[in-house]
């Protein structure tokens, strides 16, 4: 998936001037397979192949939004949910009232649920039949964003970059 869309999230990094991440599933986590690294500060350094678990995560939750409703529930149920902050949100019934307002709005969010400092945006990439491949995310430190700037400001690059490499994966399948 990175081979075929580095054109897409490059885009996203320069736009932004955030890391840009892109992860694919694997079992209840998402791994890191490309990054764009910005020249601002970023509180958490996550190289190629680190993992994350999707239940707290943007990246994680854009992606189960985009999974089938019972698909979705099954990966959470499977997860050990842990608090890993004061802000890991850990029960089912509040996750899957994040991903439907994710399905909403067409973008999943996390604010320091994992690392305290670190908030994401994050979108789901769609292969063939609309199947979620990954997700695509930028970093929005809290130290420099609010919720509601990155959720602004940040979303509508992050689900275009998203709706690019998907065409991308799609054109290849």
């Amino acid at each position: 998936m990175a081979s075929i869309s580095a054109s897409a999230w490059a885009e996203l990094a320069r736009t932004t001037g955030e890391t840009c991440n892109l992860t694919e599933p694997d079992g209840t986590e998402m791994v890191y397979v490309a990054r764009f690294v910005s020249a601002k500060f970023v509180p958490i350094h996550m190289p190629i192949g680190s993992r994350i678990p999707m239940y707290c995560t943007g990246a994680g939750r854009a992606y189960l939004s985009a999974l089938p409703e019972a698909e979705a529930q099954a990966l959470l149920q499977q997860a050990e949910r842990v608090a890993h902050t004061r802000h890991t949100q850990t029960d089912v019934a509040e996750i899957t009232a994040l991903l439907a307002r994710a399905r909403r709005h067409g973008f999943a969010t996390n604010r320091e649920e994992l690392f305290l400092g670190d908030m994401s945006i994050a979108v789901p990439i769609a292969g063939a039949q609309g199947r979620p491949l990954g997700a695509v995310h930028v970093v929005a430190p809290t130290s420099r964003w609010t919720l509601e700037e990155a959720e602004q400001r940040l979303a509508p690059a992050v689900i275009e970059c998203a709706r690019g490499i998907g065409g991308s994966a799609r054109s290849l399948g």
